[in-house]
């Protein structure tokens, strides 16, 4: 269940994956600043984990990821977020910032998807600069990449059909018809950094924009770092081939705290009442 809420602005909290289950794929990451009690990390110390790995997170141009302090407004196309990260390996980061902080901790966790997402933006901005197209004119692909990493999250399951209830929107079959199957035969992994942030003042409204991926019944029984592992290589095999994610739509609506455990609430049957969050389907245009 939740633990108490936290000043998302400003106060660092090394316990903060025991706020909410969405943290539960970032125990491991975690462990490397539960040495700073009261006050945040700096810069030089989300390095010093970087310097630490046994082999350096890199961009698919080769170069190693390191973390540099925020700059002003770019000055050329290098410059700008994306490319930098691409070019160069740095990833500008705010201090005392937990969106940044998360953004930082999820290269770790998806290093492959991380690095092929920051790929395929870069070609696309500087198409559109050298095409006179605004630069903040993204296409439908960009978008759905822009989304699924800021907001998205991977849902495995050994079970076909709980997947088409997602799909279906069948969210009362789901979550407490088949609430006693969830468990064992369905897993959530939290891929979005600012899906993160949101974990840590958790709100009626919070969905996730999901993958949904059927595997073996025995990748569920696999550890924390195998079944990430896994995902990380099925998501950058996804993103390369571009052919059955090219828009935001084609990712899947879920309601996060519908999950057992993900709220208190959500132990009633009329928690899923509630059309507001539990939608029946999306609007047509």
């Amino acid at each position: 269940m939740f633990s108490q809420k936290i000043d998302v602005e400003k106060k660092w909290d090394a316990d903060f994956v025991s706020l909410s289950p969405i943290f539960e794929p970032l125990h491991y990451w975690a462990k490397g600043f539960s040495d700073f009690k009261n006050e945040w990390p700096q810069l030089e110390d989300y390095q010093s984990i970087l310097n630490s790995l046994p082999r350096p997170i890199k961009t698919l141009a080769g170069k190693t990821l390191k973390v540099v302090a925020q700059d002003g407004k770019p000055g050329h196309f290098n410059e700008h977020y994306a490319p930098r990260v691409y070019f160069t390996g740095e990833i500008q980061t705010r201090t005392e910032n937990w969106h940044d902080f998360f953004q930082f901790l999820t290269w770790f966790m998806f290093p492959k998807t991380k690095a092929v997402i920051n790929s395929i933006h870069v070609p696309s901005a500087q198409a559109r600069i050298e095409n006179n197209i605004e630069l903040g004119r993204r296409s439908p692909i960009e978008n759905m990449l822009s989304l699924f990493d800021e907001g998205g999250a991977v849902i495995l399951s050994s079970d076909k059909s709980l997947l088409q209830l997602i799909r279906d929107f069948k969210w009362k079959e789901l979550f407490w018809q088949r609430r006693g199957e969830l468990q064992e035969k369905l897993k959530l992994v939290t891929f979005g950094h600012a899906l993160y942030e949101k974990g840590l003042s958790p709100y009626i409204g919070m969905t996730a924009n999901c993958i949904l991926l059927h595997v073996d019944e025995a990748l569920l029984q696999q550890s924390k770092q195998q079944q990430l592992d896994y995902i990380d290589t099925e998501l950058a095999q996804l993103f390369v081939s571009g052919e059955q994610y090219k828009k935001p739509k084609d990712l899947s609506p879920f309601p996060l705290l519908g999950l057992p455990g993900w709220n208190e609430g959500n132990k009633i049957e009329s928690f899923y009442d509630n059309e507001r969050y539990f939608r029946p389907g999306r609007k047509v245009i």
